[in-house]
């Protein structure tokens, strides 16, 4: 009996161990996992963290006034990166700012990534969709260092969507006109809230092929975090899929339960985005994008 009982105890030691040893590692990857300091800035910005401009700290972007203000900053960011930036007035009201990164080789073909940068009243839209903002900006920005690109890419940052995606319908409907060559669509729509600590994201009514991208280069890079599918189609994405583009969105685990309590209220400012969350899926992302383009 004492033999068995110091036996139960020394196993017991070393399942404690074992599990001390795995919650240190995970806070080591946690620790490790800084924000970037462009995400930062661009969310600062368009929440009123800090000014935006000279004297201009915006509280949401729901006016018209705030909204180009907004637009302005962005094409000012996208500027620094893109073969050619545009503001492109859709309305009386709506404005989508568009730039063009060129593949190293010629081709007619596009990806397009977007995320809407309008929020509603009141609403800081800190998560929603600061964040997307951050994320697209940091991909195209990656995707524009690359040595090869065998696409072109468009980034575009959507006006309007808080009132019936229609910064993203006004897009979409341009590319038909124009018979562009699209290749897929992705648009990016809170990214900034992980209570549970698992870093999971949802792919919202993907293409197969759409779908077997992302899980390819999870499996590669071994990301283990949960990729789920979703029939979400409220937000840019349907714009597109109803004009026959393969299009997906990709958000936080809207669906599945873990997301923002502070959807469309005035307590989503800054302070609650998960940056290091937001950083793990922006280097996923990147290298998604990055194995699109070879």
């Amino acid at each position: 009996m004492p033999v068995y009982l110091g036996n139960s105890i020394i196993a017991m030691k070393n399942i404690f161990t074992l599990l001390f040893s795995l919650l240190t590692f995970s806070a080591g990857i946690a620790q490790e996992t800084k924000p970037l300091p462009e995400q930062e800035e661009i969310i600062s910005k368009l929440t009123g963290h800090s000014s935006i401009g000279e004297d201009i700290t915006l509280k949401d972007r729901y006016s018209q006034e705030a909204r180009m203000i907004s637009a302005e900053y962005l094409e000012r960011k996208l500027d620094i990166f893109c073969i050619e930036v545009q503001i492109e007035n859709y309305s009386q009201t709506g404005n989508n700012v568009v730039g063009s990164i060129l593949a190293t080789t010629e081709t007619d073909q596009w990806i397009v990534i977007g995320a809407h940068y309008d929020s509603v009243k009141d609403c800081p839209g800190a998560n929603d969709n600061a964040t997307g903002v951050a994320l697209a900006y940091s991909v195209a920005k990656h995707i524009a260092s690359l040595e090869t690109r065998n696409y072109n890419l468009k980034i575009v940052f959507f006006d309007e969507e808080e009132r019936g995606l229609i910064g993203s319908k006004a897009y979409a409907k341009q590319l038909l006109e124009d018979k562009v060559n699209v290749v897929s669509v992705h648009t990016i729509d809170q990214l900034g809230w992980d209570e549970d600590g698992d870093r999971g994201i949802e792919l919202e009514v993907p293409t197969d092929q759409i779908r077997d991208q992302y899980s390819k280069v999870a499996g590669e890079y071994n990301y283990t975090f949960p990729i789920q599918i979703s029939d979400v189609t409220s937000t840019d994405h349907r714009s597109f899929r109803q004009l026959g583009f393969a299009a997906t969105g990709i958000t936080e685990e809207y669906k599945n339960g873990d997301t923002t309590p502070h959807y469309h209220r005035s307590t989503d400012t800054y302070e609650t985005v998960n940056f290091a969350y937001l950083t793990t899926i922006t280097e996923y992302v990147q290298k998604v994008f990055e194995d699109m383009m070879k």
